[in-house]
C-alpha cells in the first residue's frame, strides 16, 4: 500500500525548482508538518477498491497540494503570525512572495491531478478533473461565507449559514479526497458516492471538533491561547448554540464579552451548552460517517479509514 511518505516525496520532486524562494515558500508549510488527514483518506478508499499505488500518490500529492495552498491564503486574509507553531509563510517569506507560493501550490495541484489520471477513460478521468477544479471555488466560497460572517452580527448567524459555511470551507475538499480515492480505483454508483459521503460527514465532524478547541483547547497542545476563536470573532458553532440557549442576563453578558472579544465569554458558552451540544452534534456526523461504510469491502485498508475518522474527530490539536 502506498504510505504519506511516498505523497510527501512526491511533493518535493514538485517542489523542488527555481527561483528558490519561490518554492522554498511553497514547500515550507509542508515541511512543518501536519495531519495529512485528506492524503491518508485518498490513499486508504484507493486501496479499499483496489487501485493502482502510483496514480493515488499523484491525487493525494495533489489533494495535499491543494490544501496547503488555501492554508497559505487564508493565513494571509486572517493575519495570522504562525501556524503548526511556526511563523506563517506570509511572516516569514513576504506576502509577495507568500501569494506567489500559494497560486504555485493551486497551479501544480491541477497539473499533478492531470497526471494522475493519465490513461484512464476518458469520462472518468474528466469526472475527477473536473471535481477536482470546482473544489477550489467552493473553498473560496466558504472562506467567503467566512469572512461576511465576522462582520455580521452573532444574532444573525444562524445553523444553516454555519453548515453551509463549514461545508464549503472544510468537509468539501474531505468529500474530494475520499471520492478520488475511490473513483480512481474504479468505483462508480453506491459505493463512489458513499465513499463522498463518508468525507463530507467526516469534514463537518472535523470543523466542529476544531470549534470545540478554538475555545477550550489546551493551550500548550493547539498553539493557540484559550478562547482564541472568541478573540478573533469567529462564529463558531459552540458560541451560536449558547446564544440560542441562554437568556436574560446571562445572554447579554455573552453577547457583550463577544463583542469586546473578551475570551472571558467561554465561561458563558460552557454554561450555555455551546460545548456539550457541539460534541453532540459532532459525533452524529461522525456516525453517520461511519454508516456510509456498511457496503465498503472490509479489510486493512477499510479499518484505516475508520482509524482516521476516529483521529479527526476525537483529537486534541
Amino acid at each position: 500500500m502506498a504510505s504519506v511518505a511516498d505523497v510527501e516525496l512526491e511533493m518535493k520532486r514538485i517542489l523542488s525548482r527555481d527561483p528558490s524562494e519561490l518554492f522554498q515558500a511553497a514547500w515550507y508549510l509542508i515541511s512543518t508538518g501536519g495531519k495529512r488527514l485528506r492524503p491518508r483518506l485518498l490513499l486508504s478508499f484507493n486501496e479499499v477498491f483496489g487501485g493502482d499505488s502510483e496514480r493515488a500518490i499523484r491525487a493525494a500529492a495533489s489533494v495535499e497540494l491543494l490544501h496547503n495552498f488555501t492554508l497559505i491564503h487564508d493565513d494571509i486574509m486572517d493575519k495570522d503570525e504562525t501556524r503548526h507553531g511556526v511563523p506563517t509563510t506570509h511572516v516569514k517569506f513576504g506576502e509577495p512572495i507568500a501569494i506567489l507560493a500559494g497560486d504555485v501550490l493551486q497551479s501544480e495541484s491541477q497539473h499533478e491531478m492531470a497526471r494522475a489520471v493519465e490513461g484512464l477513460p476518458m469520462r472518468r478521468a474528466m469526472a475527477i478533473l473536473e471535481s477536482h477544479a470546482a473544489i477550489t471555488t467552493d473553498i473560496a466560497r466558504g472562506q467567503t461565507l467566512d469572512m461576511r460572517s465576522e462582520v455580521m452580527d452573532y444574532r444573525e448567524v444562524g445553523l444553516r449559514f454555519y453548515y453551509g459555511m463549514i461545508k464549503l470551507k472544510t468537509a468539501v475538499l474531505f468529500a474530494h479526497a475520499c471520492w478520488t480515492g475511490a473513483y480512481l480505483a474504479g468505483a462508480s454508483g453506491k459505493p463512489a458516492s458513499a465513499a463522498r459521503s463518508f468525507g463530507l460527514n467526516l469534514g463537518m465532524a472535523f470543523q466542529m471538533a476544531d470549534d470545540i478547541l478554538g475555545l477550550v483547547g489546551d493551550p500548550h497542545v493547539t498553539g493557540k491561547p484559550v478562547g482564541s476563536d472568541v478573540r478573533n470573532g469567529k462564529k463558531t458553532l459552540p458560541i451560536l448554540i449558547a446564544i440560542k440557549n441562554l437568556s436574560g442576563s446571562d445572554r447579554g453578558s455573552l453577547l457583550e464579552k463577544l463583542k469586546a472579544r473578551d475570551p472571558s465569554a467561554v465561561d458563558l458558552i460552557v454554561k450555555g451548552g455551546g460545548i456539550e451540544q457541539t460534541r453532540s452534534f459532532m459525533l452524529k456526523f461522525k456516525t453517520q460517517a461511519e454508516s456510509a461504510l456498511r457496503s465498503m469491502p472490509n479489510g486493512p485498508a477499510l479499518e484505516e479509514v475508520r482509524a482516521l475518522l476516529s483521529s479527526a474527530v476525537v483529537r486534541e490539536k
